[in-house]
């Protein structure tokens, strides 16, 4: 994994928290309902990662479909409140971890059951 510079941490810190707050806030989109942005990652300087996971019944395809459609409007709302010359693309993925960590977790609460 590469090192990333405080300023660059700061900005995808950033960019999270408001997405996050895009997200919760200007979408009344139902699909969107409980999903959470997990991460956000830098792809050189031409395109931001958008992690996202949702535990319910959201489908997988259909929300990242979703997603990326609106991507010009999070663009554009990430323009306005962010000072910088240029903005990355936004490719909004799917964090698979999350499911993986939960079957971690639930071995290693049956290791702990006697």
């Amino acid at each position: 994994m590469r090192k990333v510079s405080a300023n660059q941490q700061r900005f995808l810190t950033d960019v999270q928290r408001l997405l996050s707050t895009l997200l919760y806030r200007d979408v009344a989109d139902p699909r969107f309902n409980g999903v959470s942005i997990t991460r956000v990652e830098a792809s050189g300087k031409q395109f931001l990662t958008i992690w996202v996971y949702h535990n319910g019944e959201t489908e997988q395809k259909a929300c990242i479909d979703a997603l990326n459609r609106m991507a010009p409007h999070f663009s554009h709302e990430l323009r306005r409140a962010l000072p910088k010359r240029r903005l990355p693309a936004i490719v909004f993925k799917w964090d698979s971890n999350f499911e993986k960590s939960g079957d971690v977790l639930q071995l290693l609460r049956d290791l702990q059951r006697p």
